[in-house]
């Protein structure tokens, strides 16, 4: 490991930290800059008659805290549907195999797609800080790595 490397994992571990402790400001960060994004393909677009993508963009901009809540929901109907449906197959498989840890899992996946549906925007900031935590565990041992792996200084008798 080189000594930049240790820079690349004090990065990710600034990065984490922000993830962890202001999750809410960076989903609407990002959901800015996407908007930016969009308005600029959107003005590109509307050289060629069309104006949908840059009014879409413009939303993204002016209203980051409500696209931040209907993609989580989205994703929370989307894991509610799944949850019902492996339920069910949990109770067709009942006479035949256990079926009990298949149930409790899915139990659970469905209360949190539920929790995702009706709190939103709790719900992506709890993502959010799942990955800043993710980022800090990986910084630490990244550095943690470079101290017990980097060569040691040997003096020469001559």
């Amino acid at each position: 490991m080189k000594k930049y490397d240790i820079v690349n994992s004090l990065v990710a571990l600034i990065i984490g930290l922000v993830l962890l402790f202001v999750p809410g400001d960076i989903i609407t960060t990002v959901i800015r800059i996407f908007g930016v994004i969009i308005v600029v393909l959107g003005v590109l677009n509307v050289l060629g008659g069309s104006k949908i993508i840059t009014i879409l963009g413009i939303v993204f901009i002016s209203n980051p805290q409500v696209i931040a809540s209907i993609v989580p929901f989205v994703f929370g109907v989307w894991i509610v549907i799944r949850s019902l449906f492996k339920l069910q197959v949990a109770a067709n498989i009942k006479k035949t195999t256990n079926y009990l840890k298949p149930l409790v899992v899915n139990i659970i996946t469905l209360i949190l797609g539920i929790v995702l549906m009706f709190n939103p925007f709790k719900g992506a900031e709890a993502v959010i800080r799942i990955i800043g935590v993710f980022m800090i565990t990986y910084a630490l041992l990244d550095i943690l790595d470079y101290y017990f792996t980097r060569p040691k200084k040997v003096k020469v008798i001559k």
